[in-house]
Parts: structure tokens; sequence; C-alpha cells
């Protein structure tokens, strides 16, 4: 009898972890998994995306905090073998209140981190509530090794307790999806692209300043820009200041931006922090080589510095303006940094992250 697995999001908005779950979605095997999707909003981009044998429970509620009653109702009636929870609020409301649910396996992904309390008023004490909460889990998934030596240092964990799962990428849908649609850009080029919520933590107000200096020095290169957030208007309006006029481009969020990376000669990472970023996958599966800020274990282990992209120190805006410079004037350089991509996204291929998720679902089962 397949195991039923409740996977628990707060919604399908367009992040990483959004499409780390659509993947597993499509590609668990059936035979020995029967997955469900809880939802605390029915609503997002991706929703579409969840294959039509997946039942979707919607709890009804924007906020996860109300609905929380709902989440506790939806897994007794569900009775999963094993809930996997894949963003940190909802790891941590299902830690909180695992002591009303029937007898099940809580795996959550986590990245660690105070990023998630940021914006707390509460900030230091729900972080250290969480930490101490998380051990309960019976599984914590990484996505890096870094972040699995962080989580085992913080935490504290049981041997056994930390399982170290890359982000997968569908490279022959990429690869595909790249070759559909117009060509998406305006003009020779050089053309750079960075895709992510509009809002700090993508930093794309240092992607700007840097960008402006790439100008300054005479490339006519063109930056396109993908998402929408909080900090739109804002810069928007640092583009004005900085005189770069029509050499930015804002295109909002688009749910397939293959064929914007397919396009481009260089994808930006300019984020101040991360996990293992998923963009950086898809748009090095589209085969473009990227320039990006070294701001975590993930992005290092994604990013092989000189073999498929180049690595800056973090928030650096000179460094990442000379790296910018560098590629976008040496189309040589990135076609040998193109035709080294391939073998670098092996460990990320859709059949081996998704083999690693069913062992390590038969592990916890199995304990």
């Amino acid at each position: 009898m397949a195991a039923r697995i409740l996977f628990a999001l707060p919604g399908l908005h367009g992040g990483g972890a959004e499409r780390v779950v659509v993947t597993l979605l499509r590609h668990l095997d059936r035979r020995r998994f029967e997955p469900h999707l809880v939802l605390a909003d029915g609503v997002g981009p991706y929703l579409g995306e969840v294959p039509a044998d997946v039942p979707v429970h919607t709890l009804g509620a924007s906020r996860l905090r109300r609905a929380l009653p709902a989440l506790v109702r939806t897994v007794r009636r569900l009775r999963p073998a094993v809930v996997a929870s894949t963003q940190g609020y909802m790891n941590f409301a299902l830690l909180l209140v695992r002591p009303l649910l029937p007898p099940t396996r809580l795996v959550v992904r986590e990245v660690i981190g105070e990023i998630y309390f940021e914006h707390s008023r509460h900030q230091d004490l729900l972080y250290r509530c969480y930490l101490r909460q998380v051990r309960a889990a019976d599984r914590i998934v990484t996505q890096s090794d870094g972040a699995a030596r962080e989580i085992a240092a913080r935490v504290r964990t049981r041997p056994g307790q930390v399982a170290r799962i890359y982000n997968p990428v569908d490279v022959a849908r990429v690869t595909e999806e790249a070759q559909t649609g117009e060509r998406p850009y305006a003009g020779p080029g050089p053309h750079v692209v960075a895709a992510g919520r509009l809002g700090p933590q993508k930093g794309f107000d240092l992607l700007l300043d840097a960008f402006a200096r790439v100008r300054a020095d005479g490339l006519g290169a063109m930056l396109t820009i993908l998402g929408d957030g909080p900090d739109r208007e804002a810069l928007a309006a640092r583009t004005h200041r900085l005189g770069l006029g029509d050499a930015v481009r804002f295109a909002g969020f688009q749910p397939h931006p293959y064929r914007y990376f397919a396009a481009a000669d260089v994808f930006v990472l300019s984020s101040r922090y991360e996990g293992l970023p998923n963009v950086v996958l898809e748009a090095l599966a589209a085969g473009c080589p990227v320039v990006a800020y070294a701001c975590s274990d993930g992005v290092r282990e994604v990013i092989r510095d000189g073999v498929n992209g180049l690595l800056v120190p973090p928030a650096d805006r000179d460094a990442l303006a000379r790296a910018l410079g560098r590629l976008l004037g040496a189309p040589e350089e990135r076609t040998r940094l193109r035709a080294q991509i391939a073998p670098t996204l092996a460990p990320f291929a859709v059949p081996t992250v998704v083999r690693a998720w069913e062992r390590m679902f038969d592990d916890v089962l199995a304990a």
C-alpha cells in the first residue's frame, strides 16, 4: 500500500520552495507514495502545475496563524504517514501543533537562520524557540552540505536526523520551454537578466548600482529584471536617479522565465542571502552563465567559479560590476562557460533528487 505523504505549504506563490514541491508532486513514484498537498490559501501561479491525481486541500486563510485550526483538522482527517513542510513558518506551525496531530512522521525542509523572523518584534525569542522545536522533527532536509553542517551545530541534531538533498532542476523541461515564444529582448545586447521578488533580500538595489558602473565603462548592455514585489517603485526610482533610463526593464513575474535566461548573455544573482536558489539552477539549465554573490553555501555549491560562472564577495558592488564587465566584454569566455555547464548540473537532475527524497521517506517510515 502506498504511503500517504502530505506536503504542506502556505501557498504556491512562485518561490523556490514551491517549485521544489511541484516537481516532487509530478515525479514521486505512485506505486510507493500517495502525495497530497495542503495550502493555507489556494492561489498562486504554480497551482495549475499540480498534477491532476494530487488532492489539494485548501485551508481558506491567507495568514498561516489563522489557518492553524483547519490545518490540524486536515491532518487528523487525512492521517498521513508523513507530513513534509518546506518553508520556515509552516515548519514552525507544524512543530508547535504536533501534540494535537495523530501519529505521523514530520519532515521539515530548512535553510535555518534568523531570516524567517527578521521582521518580528520578538525575533530573538522566536528564533530560540524555533531552534528548540525543530529538534523534534523526524528528519531535517537541507539544500546544501554547508547548511547541513550549520544545522547540526545550531540544533544539536541526532545522528542521521539531517539529510542534504539538493533542489531539482528539470533540464529537459527548461530546454524545451526556453525554445517557445518570441525572443524576449530587442536589439543586439549584450543582455543581462536577473529574477526574483522585488524586495530587500534579492539585492536588486546593489545590482542597479553595479550595472550603472558597467554602463559608465562604455558597455552598452541592457538589464531585464523579472519579478514583482514591494520594492518595485523604489527600484524604478533608483533606476531613474542612476540615469539608466531605457537600459533597464522591469518585466514583472514570469512563471516560465526560461526563454529570458536562454536568450541572455549573463544571469545575475545579487541576493544578500539565499538557501540554494532555484533560479540559478534554471538559468544554468537554460545555458546561461551566471555571475553571483557568494552569499550562501548553496550558491557556492552550485556555481563553480570559472567553470559555469563567476562568484564575487557578497554585497560588493564594485566586484559585481567588474565581474559583469569581464563577461560582457568577453564573448569567448561566455562561450567557454556555457560549454561547461551541463556536467555541473548532474547532482541537481530531477531523477537524482527525487530518488533522494524517496529514500529519505523510506528511511523515516522504517525508523
